[in-house]
C-alpha cells in the first residue's frame, strides 16, 4: 500500500506541475496579448500624432515660406513703394488665411504694414528700443537666418507666431536693409492641423521661440512630457524646432481582454489537470492491482515472483542468506460457508495484518492463493531463528478473529520454512522446501511444485 501511497503523491506532484505549466502557459498568453495591443495602441497613437506633426509643421513652414518672395523683392528693390508692398502683401495673405499682418521694418523701425488698418500704431515702431523684441530681431540678424518668435499674446487679442526675417541687399556688400515680419494666427494653425480636434488624444507642444527641447511649454499640458505614455515628435521650422507630445486622454488603457483568456486559461488548466490526475490515478491503480491482491492489498504472487528473482540475484552476489516461510491457513472454508465472504474476507485482512506487523522491516509478506501466504524475511540468517519466527506467527495466527457483531471465529494456521541457499536457490525450490516443511508439520502436503488451487 505505501508504494501506491507513494504513487499518489508522484501523481499529485506531476498533476500540480502540469496545472503551474498550464497556468503559467495562459499568463504567458495574457502577456503576449498586452504586449501586442499595447504595441497596436502606441501605433496608432503615433500613426495620428504624425499626422497632426505632418499638417502643423506643414502649415507653419508652408506660411513662413511666404515671407520669402516678400524678401527677395525687398533685397532686390531697397526702395519699396508702399502701393508695391500693399500689392505684394494682399497676395500673400489671400494664399492662406494665418497671416494676420506683414510689415517691413527699414533699419530696424517699421515703415510699412499689411493690412495697415488696425495697425496704424505700429508705423515707426523701433526695434532696438523694445527689450521684449530686439533680442530676437538681433538673432536674426546676426544669423542672417528667419527667426521664431512666440507664441505671443497680442495687445488686440488672440496669439501669434511672428517669424522675423532679416533682409540684406544684393549690393556688393551685401549691407543690411532691415527686417520682415510676418504675425500667424496659432489658433487659426491649430485647427487647420487637427490639434484641437484631439478626439480621445491630448496633445502639447513646448519648444517656445524655436527652442526645441530646451523651450518652455506653450501649448497644452506640460505633464505630458513626463508621461511613460506619451509619444514625443519633433515638428522642424525653417531655423529650430518643436516638440509635440501626444498621449491618451484618460491615460493607458484597460487590456480587457486579459480577464477572459486568464480565466479561460485557469480554467482549462483545472480541467486538464484534473482529467491527467484522474488518468495518471487509474493508471496507477490499475498497475497496482495488477501486483496486489485486492481483498488483503498484500502483494500477488506476480509481485512475488519478480521480486524472489532479484533478491536471489543480490544475496547470491552478497552471499548473504535469507529465510522464506511458507503459511496456510486450515478451517477458512467453513467460515466463508457459515458467515459469508465478507466474513472470511474480514478474517484474511486481519490475518494480513498480523503477519505483516510482526515481521521485521525488511520483510515481504505476499498472498499467493487462497488462504496461502509467503512471508520473505532478508535478516533472518540462521534455521534457530527462522524456527522462532515461524512459532510466534503460527500464534499469532491462531488467535480468535473477531467478526462485527458476529462474535469470534478461530482458525488452524501451519508454517514451512525454508533457508537460502542452502535450501535452494531458486525461487521454486525455496517455495518447495518450505511447503516440505509445512507438509511435515501438519502430516500432509499442501503445495506442490505444479501450484495448487484454492479450497
Amino acid at each position: 500500500m505505501k508504494r501506491f501511497t507513494d504513487s499518489r503523491v508522484f501523481i499529485a506532484g506531476v498533476s500540480l506541475v502540469c496545472f503551474l505549466l498550464l497556468a503559467g502557459g495562459s499568463e504567458y498568453l495574457v502577456y503576449v496579448g498586452k504586449e501586442r495591443w499595447q504595441a497596436r495602441e502606441r501605433e496608432a497613437l503615433i500613426k495620428e500624432a504624425g499626422r497632426v506633426r505632418t499638417l502643423l509643421e506643414s502649415e507653419v513652414n508652408t506660411t513662413m515660406s511666404l515671407n520669402l518672395g516678400l524678401v527677395i523683392y525687398v533685397a532686390t528693390n531697397p526702395e519699396v513703394r508702399p502701393e508695391s508692398f500693399e500689392t505684394i502683401a494682399r497676395r500673400l495673405v489671400r494664399r492662406t488665411p494665418h497671416i494676420r499682418n506683414i510689415g517691413l521694418a527699414r533699419d530696424n523701425v517699421i515703415t510699412h504694414i499689411y493690412p495697415l488698418e488696425g495697425n496704424e500704431a505700429a508705423i515707426g515702431f523701433r526695434y532696438r528700443e523694445s527689450q521684449a523684441q530686439w533680442p530676437m530681431v538681433h538673432r536674426a540678424i546676426d544669423t542672417r537666418r528667419t527667426v521664431v518668435a512666440g507664441p505671443v499674446e497680442l495687445v488686440q487679442g488672440g496669439r501669434a507666431i511672428i517669424s522675423r526675417s532679416p533682409i540684406f541687399l544684393t549690393d556688393k556688400e551685401s549691407s543690411y536693409w532691415g527686417i520682415s515680419s510676418m504675425v500667424m494666427d496659432v489658433d487659426s494653425l491649430y485647427a487647420a492641423s487637427g490639434l484641437m480636434d484631439a478626439g480621445d488624444l491630448r496633445y502639447a507642444l513646448k519648444g517656445k521661440d524655436g527652442m526645441g527641447a530646451q523651450g518652455e511649454v506653450f501649448y497644452g499640458d506640460p505633464a505630458l512630457f513626463g508621461r511613460s505614455d506619451a509619444v514625443q515628435l519633433p515638428i522642424t521650422l525653417p531655423v529650430g524646432s518643436w516638440i509635440l507630445a501626444a498621449a491618451p486622454h484618460r491615460g493607458a488603457s484597460t487590456y480587457h481582454a486579459a480577464g477572459l483568456i486568464r480565466s479561460a486559461g485557469l480554467g482549462l488548466s483545472c480541467l486538464i489537470t484534473a482529467m491527467l490526475f484522474a488518468l495518471l490515478t487509474s493508471l496507477s491503480r490499475i498497475r497496482y492491482l495488477a501486483h496486489h491482491d485486492p481483498i488483503t492489498e498484500l502483494p500477488n504472487i506476480r509481485y512475488f515472483e519478480a521480486y524472489i528473482k532479484q533478491l536471489i540475484t543480490v544475496n547470491l552476489y552478497k552471499d548473504e542468506p535469507f529465510a522464506l516461510f511458507y503459511v496456510d491457513l486450515d478451517r477458512f472454508k467453513p467460515i466463508n460457508e457459515a458467515y459469508g465472504h465478507k466474513a472470511g474476507d474480514r478474517v484474511l485482512r486481519d490475518a494480513a495484518r498480523r503477519l505483516k506487523e510482526m515481521a521485521p522491516e525488511e520483510k515481504v509478506v505476499c498472498r499467493m492463493a487462497g488462504d496461502e501466504f509467503v512471508v520473505v524475511l532478508e535478516t533472518v540468517r540462521t534455521r534457530d531463528k527462522a524456527e522462532e519466527i515461524a512459532e510466534e506467527m503460527t500464534r499469532l495466527l491462531v488467535e480468535p478473529y473477531t467478526l462485527d457483531g458476529r462474535g469470534e471465529v478461530s482458525i488452524d494456521a501451519r508454517v514451512g520454512v525454508s533457508l537460502f541457499p542452502t535450501q535452494g536457490v531458486t525461487s521454486e525450490i525455496l517455495i518447495r522446501e518450505a511447503d516440505l516443511d509445512l507438509s511435515l508439520r501438519k502430516g500432509e502436503p499442501l503445495f506442490s511444485t505444479e501450484g495448487k488451487t484454492e479450497s
